[in-house]
């Protein structure tokens, strides 16, 4: 019997299983985190098994290979949920976990795949089975050695006849270096690309906002920064002068070089270490920039009480400094989650904020990739790399659609006069403006007060008009306190209409107020408010 599919799936996703079934069941599809990947992949399976022959479905295979083990376990759990999977069929290869590579489904964590994949599935198929991989977040396994789960390619012949080869590649974010060379032999080429714009036009991912957040340096932060960026810029002049094979390549190669220069033993490996050296020291001060732990506070203070925050960090120890901060001002509020942290507590931690014991949730990397995270309204992105990839993971993170007709709010924090970028999503802002809210913000730690020159503009404008209508002073107080609220949302962005809405179901005057003064916030933006006393 073929195995049944109990989700509905959407549009996109029968689109792309025809295409993929079309393209003699290979390829790689880019798709957007949280709109349904893994969902996809078992309609997969369950097509697959339709199109075969009563006598070929039971001899299909199906192998299943994550980055991670806690991806091993969700698919363990979604394979068993969502596609009806008898518990004795799934075998996981992680580790000390290795069960019998005989089973139907096998799930390979890639660690332990590089070695025992090719050679398993090889052996699978010269028994007469047919052979499907799935490869979940394939943009891992491109490298020298994770690529090696890819070696049995050159041993499958391409038959009319006999068992077949599918194969099927997963990613938000699928290109990266040898896709061409290692990723594309093994799973075929990208045949269906579903993004951002897609998603939110088809209410698949949240609609939401996206507030750029330009910080300062302390003074003393600046001399560093300036001092380390000098000593980088005369290394690197000196190392391009003698190995100008770095020159005119991408990031990811021109450090990847650096790298292997720096394992030889000669000047130019002295100074490729001299640049590895002064580049972590001068990320790492602007990772631990004074301003970030300032900022987060004063915004998780101004943010509803009741909203699901996740603070994503890049180092350890700020994302302590944050937990530690932030216990004191919200005291049982506030978890955190990091790979210091034993699985049990990491575990514990993600329990209690998708159970709502605790709304605030502090992570460093652990939470960027693949792990299914409970429904969250707010991500404060306090420091992150330069690597587009990791953005669109964090930005997933709140993404998943909840049933919430509230837009998600991304705060993304940088320093303005570093190198950082000063965009959340740089390479696909134009494909989004004008869809979401993109608004660009400016902290200051001394006064912790938070400046938006566009809105302010408009505010003005609202408490002009209040003061030529000759409005009481407590009113217009009130109106006062509820534009620098609306300062760190979009909800002047809304249409007249639904702020006409927001105040008529209002569930007090305190809520009533804000939809107001949000209202006379979009009327000036609409050049509306020119009433004369």
């Amino acid at each position: 019997m073929n195995t049944q599919l109990k989700k509905q799936l959407f549009s996109w996703q029968k689109e792309c299983l025809d295409l993929w079934i079309d393209n003699q069941g290979k390829g790689i599809i880019n798709v957007v985190t949280g709109a349904g990947k893994t969902i996809l992949a078992l309609g997969a399976i369950a097509r697959l098994e339709s199109v075969l022959s009563p006598e070929q479905t039971p001899c299909l295979k199906i192998k299943i290979v994550v980055p991670k083990v806690f991806l091993a376990n969700q698919w363990v759990q979604s394979l068993q949920e969502d596609l009806d999977v008898a518990k004795e069929d799934i075998g996981i290869y992680s580790g000390v976990h290795k069960d019998p590579p005989t089973r139907k489904y096998m799930v390979y964590v890639v660690n332990s795949a590089r070695h025992t994949l090719a050679q398993h599935l090889l052996e699978d198929f010269h028994k007469g089975n047919s052979i499907l991989l799935i490869a979940d977040e394939c943009h891992h396994y491109s490298s020298p050695e994770n690529s090696r789960i890819f070696d049995y390619i050159s041993q499958i012949q391409t038959k009319t006849q006999g068992p077949h080869y599918y194969a099927l590649g997963l990613s938000a974010t699928p290109e990266t270096v040898n896709f061409n060379e290692k990723l594309v032999p093994a799973l075929g080429q990208e045949i269906f690309k579903y993004g951002f714009t897609e998603a939110l036009n088809d209410n698949i991912i949240s609609s939401f906002a996206i507030f750029n957040m330009k910080l300062k340096f302390t003074p003393d932060e600046e001399l560093q920064y300036l001092d380390l960026s000098k000593q980088l810029t005369l290394a690197l002049e000196i190392l391009l002068k003698n190995c100008p094979f770095l020159r005119n390549i991408n990031k990811q190669q021109f450090f990847a070089g650096l790298e292997q220069l720096a394992q030889q033993s000669d000047d130019d490996a002295i100074l490729a270490r001299t640049v590895l050296i002064l580049a972590v020291q001068r990320k790492d001060l602007v990772y631990r920039a004074q301003s970030r732990l300032s900022c987060v506070k004063s915004l998780i203070i101004q943010l509803p009480q009741t909203a699901n925050i996740l603070v994503f960090n890049e180092r350890i120890e700020v994302a302590d400094a944050i937990y530690n901060e932030l216990q004191l001002l919200f005291p049982g509020q506030v978890g955190r989650y990091h790979s210091e942290m034993d699985e049990r507590t990491r575990k514990s931690m993600l329990r209690k904020y998708h159970d709502t014991q605790i709304r605030i949730l502090v992570s460093c990397r652990a939470l960027d990739e693949g792990l299914n995270v409970p429904a969250t309204d707010i991500g404060i992105i306090a420091s992150s790399t330069s690597s587009n990839r990791q953005r669109i993971q964090r930005l997933g993170r709140v993404l998943r659609q909840t049933g919430k007709k509230h837009a998600a709010k991304l705060y993304y924090l940088y320093i303005g006069s570093s190198n950082e970028d000063q965009d959340l999503l740089a390479n696909i802002s134009r494909d989004l403006s004008g869809i979401i809210p993109i608004l660009d913000l400016e902290y200051d730690q001394d006064s912790r007060t938070f400046i938006h020159s566009a809105y302010q503009v408009l505010a003005d404008q609202v408490l002009d008009y209040t003061k030529r209508k000759g409005w009481r002073a407590e009113i217009i107080a009130e109106i006062t306190r509820n534009l620098e609220l609306g300062k760190l949302s979009c909800d002047w962005w809304l249409p007249e209409q639904d702020c006409n809405l927001k105040i008529k179901n209002a569930s007090s005057r305190s809520e009533r107020n804000y939809w107001v003064s949000m209202q006379l916030l979009v009327k000036a933006s609409l050049g509306r408010l020119t009433s004369k006393r």
